[in-house]
């Protein structure tokens, strides 16, 4: 028997921006699954469509990874696309806090921005830190943003308060038109062992390709996967 699409659920979209290496994809998946999978390398942006409850109720929830290995400048369609966005800069590496807050100089310019949080990732690895938390709550508060800092790897409580909160607040936001492109090439999780990864449990995750965000639904090349994880 056919799923039907449901129409009646409300659905958010959050679009995910960090530079390199800074942990995107591991948090994405790890928010979704609560698993940690190691690491992860692609070439291209990658849509999460995944049906989670809250406290509030059920959400369709999509999650756009965007990738940062063809830097092209502050990816302004993709951004646009979403009703929030989350920023992830590592406090082990200063070059990522200061592409964040390019990016948050970038965001504070468009009109009818998306709503924000900041996250530094990689807490675990404080002997190694260019950051100061102090640095990143100063950085959230110049821009009245939200701000934690969390370890993926040690599944901090704080990463699922970032995006929750971030849906929540978007939930009760109007719905905003979807117009843009996004032009990528094919990409693939990777994990740290080289073998793809099936990350997401009960969802999709699809590379995205020109035109594909603003549609109402991925055609054609959806995949579906399974995993042991569940929510």
């Amino acid at each position: 028997m056919k799923t039907e699409e449901k129409t009646n659920v409300p659905r958010v979209r959050i679009a995910v921006l960090g530079n390199v290496d800074v942990g995107k994809s591991a948090l994405t998946v790890r928010y979704l699954t609560r698993r940690f999978i190691g690491e992860y390398s692609s070439n291209t942006d990658l849509l999460y469509k995944q049906t989670v409850t809250l406290d509030s109720g059920v959400l369709d929830v999509e999650i756009v990874d965007i990738s940062a290995e063809n830097d092209n400048g502050f990816p302004v369609e993709q951004i646009q696309w979403a009703d929030a966005c989350l920023i992830v800069y590592s406090i082990t590496d200063r070059s990522s806090y200061e592409y964040a807050q390019r990016s948050l100089a970038e965001l504070r310019q468009l009109q009818n921005a998306p709503s924000a949080y900041l996250v530094g990732n990689k807490a675990d690895l404080d002997h190694l830190r260019e950051v100061q938390e102090t640095e990143g709550a100063s950085l959230a508060a110049s821009h009245a943003i939200g701000f934690c800092e969390v370890s993926v790897a040690d599944n901090t409580p704080a990463l699922y308060k970032a995006f929750e909160r971030l849906l929540v607040e978007s939930r009760a936001r109007p719905v905003k038109p979807r117009k843009f492109s996004v032009s990528k090439m094919f990409g693939t999780l990777i994990g740290s062992n080289g073998t793809r990864q099936p990350p997401v449990s009960q969802g999709t995750v699809v590379p995205c390709h020109k035109g594909e965000l603003h549609k109402s639904r991925v055609m054609k090349r959806r995949q579906a996967f399974t995993a042991t994880a569940s929510l």
